[in-house]
């Protein structure tokens, strides 16, 4: 698998990783879950293509903007087991968390350009106002945010243990500190 490749790969993952959360259950358990077995298939049969598709699950996580610490014992063991480590395979500076504070200046920095347009169902003030109310009210959900003269789509995913927020135009996730 090469890296172009690897990125379709990666992002089926996070697409079908992501899915749990219409059933309310975390995104994050699940891909550590996920690649936990993933290394248990490869003890079992010591088939080392289980390894490279937990690595797989380790980038599309690291992605989505989770931290690499809550899953660190499993994965440094399947990234020793491969012959390389978190800081060869996952550079800090690509695989920064992107953590944003639960305030309008912050929110709005991550949201591109929104113009006026009597097309727009809600001002850019509206929307950022939305989001702060639906994590605040902890009212969970998945809630998108369409600037139709752009053509960006933005996801909001709220669930009682976290928060998301996808900039689907861009592939980039954030989570809300409160």
């Amino acid at each position: 698998m090469q890296n172009e490749g690897n990125n379709l790969y990666i992002e089926a993952i996070k697409l079908a990783a992501g899915s749990v959360q219409y059933k309310n259950l975390s995104i994050k358990n699940t891909f550590i879950e996920a690649v936990s077995q993933l290394y248990h298939y490869y003890t079992y049969s010591e088939n080392i293509e289980y390894l490279n598709v937990a690595v797989l699950h380790i980038q599309a996580y690291l992605e989505m903007g989770f931290p690499y610490e809550d899953g660190k014992g499993m994965f440094d063991c399947i990234l020793a087991k491969l012959g390389t480590s978190k800081e060869l395979k996952f550079p800090t500076k690509f695989y920064e968390i992107k953590k944003i504070r639960l305030n309008k200046t912050q929110i709005r920095s991550v949201i591109k350009k929104w113009p006026a347009s009597p097309h727009q169902k809600l001002k850019i003030e509206d929307v950022v106002t939305d989001i702060i109310e639906r994590i605040e009210k902890r009212e969970i959900g998945i809630f998108y945010y369409r600037n139709v003269v752009m053509g960006d789509i933005y996801e909001l995913i709220v669930n009682e243990k976290e928060n998301l927020f996808h900039d689907l135009s861009r592939g980039i996730f954030y989570t809300f500190v409160v």
